[in-house]
């Protein structure tokens, strides 16, 4: 009853995966590892997701080191809210159920405060004025009126008569002389009350307002026109890095270039962010991996393992990786209530472990807990304890349970690791009996270890059979001769049987499994005719170190008959068969 999700670099625990028949999955530049984490519904939108959309964002664009400022932050903040707002929200009228304060909150979103909405509101209602009314005649006004009045207000918003006033709006100048003009021509006037004036008249337009009732009736209008006027140049169809990158394109130029809050180039960089961004888009390098959900199944299987090691090199891609695979994790958590779930996480989760990271790791810990499940990290290094703040805050402070491996070689600087983990002088003395003691005559394989719990731990020993230690091995080598037994035989219980077998007509350990490799499948008759041969032939010496020896030289000689590179590799491949039928 155990969901475990590992997350690893270097193969360590392809055996085991293979034993437990569960699902390995190996980052590859052909098959990469892939999530939408845009992906929820409307349930599922809360801070937390923000915050880890948030972080993933800005790591993609500035690394895994950067530090967000508070503008970039509030920034990708709004951006996502509004995001989710307009793809939640499509279709439907939720401006007509809710306060005007509430819509201003919402715009404010969009960096569109109220004193915008007065403006353009203002702007409209002038707009929307007739030539009558901007020349504050009736319509049936007489000519005579026309022009006088008219030539009055041409006099006042003349240029030469506003030289030296900062507020002048020659707009106003050239809107008062075209009203002049058409109004005191009859047949422009007649053709203006047919047309336009029936066009303005009849739009949907901002009325003047003359009472206060009236007026906050013309602001909501103002509101919600430009809702509406966001909602269809914003709209969003579908949940995506690819849609979140087209919704920037369109959405950061109005947000960022507001007139009362303008916000610079310095504080965020709409061309860069983009630019970078670019990568994860569709037809970028790697524009599947956030645009493509992770496979369905992962969500039910038992043990899952993502081997990373490929993208461990890669600044960019480790950090994103191993987070969108913790994404997937917390998705398989809230689903599978009725099991209990582990996150392991192997030296990958040094990609993650940044300042920018520290709040989304706690609130792993934290959720982790709720959910009947536990977050376990490994690492080999003391330096990553004692360094890394991260670790330090996020990671130990919220563990309940540690377990230390050998520490000798750690014995002269161990101070500050002890003190980071509230280990006394008494818990220490016991750390330094690891593997110390004389007890492993007549045993299997053993190692032991220090378990600690609360105030206090003791040592323990592990140990295992043979058919164990082939299993759990991250011996390269001894993998790989588990791995060609499990391949011929077909169910990886018989092979750990047919290996062990085998292991006492060629022993020790060491010897069988070079000689695995070399075959590349199970030791036969002929393997061990040769063996033998070879042990016989060259007494006192290593048999493994002469045919390894026999087997570079012939290489080495083919290497010298001109093959092409795939004819070569075919060559080699029949090197040691060769002389295995050579006897």
């Amino acid at each position: 009853n155990y969901d475990v999700v590992i997350v690893d670099t270097g193969d360590s625990y392809s055996g085991t995966c293979s034993y437990k028949g569960g699902k390995y999955i190996k980052y590859t530049e052909e098959k990469p590892i892939t999530m939408n984490p845009f992906v929820m519904n409307e349930k599922e939108f809360n801070i937390e997701k923000i915050e880890f959309l948030t972080n993933l964002i800005f790591m993609i664009w500035q690394g895994a080191d950067a530090t967000m400022s508070k503008e970039q932050k509030s920034i990708l903040d709004n951006t996502l809210m509004s995001y989710y707002h307009q793809f939640f929200n499509r279709g439907r009228a939720w401006y007509e159920q809710v306060s005007d304060e509430e819509l201003l909150l919402h715009l404010e979103k969009y960096n569109i405060s109220r004193e915008d909405i007065l403006e353009d509101f203002e702007e409209e209602l002038e707009s929307n004025k007739t030539y009558y009314e901007i020349l504050g005649v009736s319509f049936d006004a007489p000519t005579d009126e026309i022009k006088r009045k008219g030539r009055k207000l041409i006099n006042f918003y003349h240029p030469d008569k506003n030289i030296n006033n900062p507020d002048y709006n020659k707009e106003m100048f050239h809107r008062v002389y075209e009203a002049y003009e058409t109004l005191t021509d009859e047949e422009r006037r007649k053709e203006y009350n047919e047309t336009k004036l029936a066009i303005i008249t009849s739009q949907e337009v901002l009325k003047n307002p003359k009472t206060t009732e009236e007026w906050n009736e013309a602001f909501r209008f103002a509101l919600i026109k430009r809702i509406k006027e966001l909602d269809e140049k914003l709209e969003v169809s579908e949940l995506s890095f690819n849609s979140f990158y087209e919704y920037c394109d369109r959405f950061l130029p109005i947000y960022l270039k507001n007139k009362k809050y303008n916000i610079t180039e310095k504080e965020f960089n709409l061309r860069t962010f983009l630019f970078v961004l670019k990568d994860f888009y569709k037809g970028g390098r790697y524009g599947t991996t956030l645009n493509e959900s992770a496979d369905s199944t992962l969500f039910d299987e038992p043990f899952i393992v993502f081997e990373i090691d490929n993208v461990k090199d890669n600044p960019t891609l480790f950090p994103i990786v191993t987070l969108i695979i913790m994404d997937t994790f917390i998705q398989k958590m809230r689903l599978r209530n009725d099991r209990r779930k582990a996150l392991i996480i192997e030296e990958a989760w040094k990609a993650i472990a940044s300042k920018l990271m520290g709040g989304y790791i706690l609130y792993l810990y934290k959720t982790v807990r709720k959910f009947w499940g536990e977050t376990i990290v490994v690492t080999q290094e003391l330096n990553d304890i004692i360094g890394n703040a991260v670790v330090k805050d996020s990671i130990i402070s919220n563990s309940d349970t540690f377990i230390l491996l050998d520490q000798s070689k750690f014995k002269d600087n161990f101070g500050a690791i002890a003190d980071i983990l509230s280990l006394n002088q008494v818990e220490q003395n016991k750390i330094w009996t690891i593997n110390n003691l004389n007890n492993k005559y007549g045993r299997s394989r053993f190692k032991e270890f220090y378990l600690k719990r609360g105030g206090r731990g003791e040592v323990y020993g592990n140990e295992v059979s043979l058919e164990q230690y082939l299993t759990y091995t991250t011996e390269k080598p001894e993998k790989s001769a588990v791995e060609h037994y499990a391949k011929a035989v077909g169910n990886y219980d018989l092979a750990l049987e047919r290996i062990v077998a085998d292991l006492k007509k060629i022993a020790p350990l060491d010897n069988l499994v070079p000689l695995v490799n070399l075959y590349k499948k199970p030791i036969d008759e002929k393997v061990l005719k040769y063996y033998n041969h070879i042990k016989r032939k060259h007494k006192g010496e290593n048999p493994i170190k002469i045919i390894q020896e026999k087997v570079a030289q012939i290489n080495e000689e083919l290497e010298e008959k001109h093959f092409d590179r795939k004819q070569l590799e075919l060559e080699k491949e029949k090197t040691f068969e060769n002389l295995v039928n050579s006897i």
